[in-house]
C-alpha cells in the first residue's frame, strides 16, 4: 500500500467514525481486532513460512489472562494487558522451541493440538475459567490521560492507534535485518542455515512476534465484546485467520488488513453467511487459492501495474505493504 493510500485511509478512519451510529462504530472496532488478529497470522504465513492452526490458543490465553486479572484481581486493563503479552510470548516461545523442528504437515497437526488443548483447558477449567460459560461482564478499560473508554467511539479510537502502531511496527521489522532472515528461512532453509543463519532462534522470534500481536487483538477483544468464551477460540477462528491472510494478500502487511475487512462486511452485508461462516470461509480458501494467488492485493498491484504504474517493493524483494 502506498504512503498516499495508507495517508487517505487513516485519514478516513479518523474522521469519519463519528459520524456514524454506534453499531457502525462497533463493526469498525471489531474489524479492527481482526486485522490484528490476521496480521499475526500473516506474519507467520507470509514472512515465516509456517501456518499455525493453534494461533487463536494465543488469542485466547491473552483474553483470558488479561480478563481473569481485572475480574478476580481487580487489576486495572493497562496492567493487565502487559501481563497478558508477557504470558502469550512465554507459551509462544516453549511451544515454538517444541514445534518449530518439525516441518510441513506435522508442525500443522501439533499446532492443531496446542489450539485444542487451550480451548479443552479454558472449558473444563470451570473454578478459574467458569468452564463453558466463560467470562462475563468485562468492562472496558479504565480511562487514561481525561480520556473515558467506557464509550464505543473511544474504544474504536484505541484499538486504532493499537493496529496503526502495530502495522508500523511489522513493517519496520520485515525491513530489518530479522524480518530478512525469516524470509531467507522461508525460502530455503537449508541453505540459510548453511550460511550461519540461526534457524531455531529466528523461528521462535518469528513466532513470538505472531504471538504478540495475536495476543493484542486477544486483550481488546474481552473489553470489545464484554464476553469471552472457550467456543470463540477454536479452529475455526485460526482458519478465519488464515483466510483473511489469503483472500488480502500473502506476503504483504496490508493483504491481511484488506482481507479483514472484506470478511468482517461480507457476512454482515450477506445475513444468512452467519450460520454457514465455516462452509463459506472453506469455500474462500479455495477459490482464493485457485483464482487470486496474490489475494485482493496481488489483484489491484496488477490492475495497477497494468495502468503503466510500477509498484513498490520491500526490501529483500519482499513487498511490505
Amino acid at each position: 500500500m502506498s504512503r498516499i493510500a495508507a495517508a487517505v485511509v487513516l485519514a478516513g478512519l479518523l474522521l469519519i467514525p463519528p459520524a456514524l451510529d454506534s453499531y457502525q462504530v462497533y463493526l469498525l472496532s471489531l474489524t479492527l481486532v481482526w486485522s490484528l488478529l490476521a496480521l499475526s497470522m500473516g506474519l507467520l504465513v507470509g514472512f515465516v513460512g509456517e501456518i499455525n492452526f493453534g494461533q487463536a490458543g494465543f488469542v485466547g490465553i491473552a483474553a483470558y489472562v488479561s480478563s481473569l486479572l481485572r475480574i478476580d484481581f481487580g487489576i486495572s486493563f493497562w496492567l493487565a494487558a502487559p501481563v497478558a503479552l508477557a504470558a502469550v510470548v512465554l507459551v509462544a516461545a516453549l511451544i515454538g522451541v517444541i514445534t518449530l523442528r518439525l516441518r510441513g504437515p506435522f508442525f500443522v497437526l501439533v499446532t492443531l493440538a496446542f489450539g485444542e488443548i487451550v480451548r479443552i483447558v479454558l472449558a473444563n477449567w470451570q473454578d478459574v475459567t467458569n468452564g463453558p460459560i466463560g467470562l462475563r461482564g468485562i468492562a472496558p478499560p479504565e480511562g487514561l490521560f481525561g480520556i473515558d473508554f467506557a464509550g464505543k467511539l473511544a474504544f474504536y479510537y484505541l484499538a486504532l492507534v493499537v493496529t496503526v502502531a502495530t502495522s508500523v511496527a511489522l513493517a519496520v521489522i520485515v525491513r530489518s535485518r530479522t524480518g530478512r532472515l525469516l524470509v531467507a528461512l522461508r525460502e530455503d532453509e537449508l541453505l540459510a542455515a548453511f550460511v550461519g543463519v540461526a534457524v531455531m532462534r529466528q523461528k521462535v522470534i518469528g513466532l513470538c512476534i505472531s504471538a504478540v500481536v495475536a495476543g493484542l487483538g486477544g486483550v481488546l477483544i474481552g473489553p470489545l465484546l464484554s464476553v469471552i468464551s472457550p467456543g470463540q477460540f477454536t479452529i475455526f477462528a485460526s482458519v478465519d485467520m488464515l483466510v483473511m491472510v489469503i483472500v488480502g494478500g500473502v506476503g504483504t502487511l496490508s493483504g491481511p488488513l484488506i482481507g479483514a475487512v472484506f470478511l468482517v462486511y461480507v457476512p454482515e452485508v450477506v445475513q444468512f453467511a452467519h450460520e454457514y461462516r465455516p462452509v463459506l470461509m472453506g469455500a474462500l480458501l479455495i477459490l482464493a487459492t485457485m483464482f487470486l494467488p496474490g489475494g485482493l492485493v496481488g489483484l489491484m498491484r496488477a490492475m495497477v501495474a497494468r495502468g503503466g504504474v510500477r509498484p513498490s517493493v520491500g526490501a529483500g524483494g519482499v513487498r511490505g505493504g
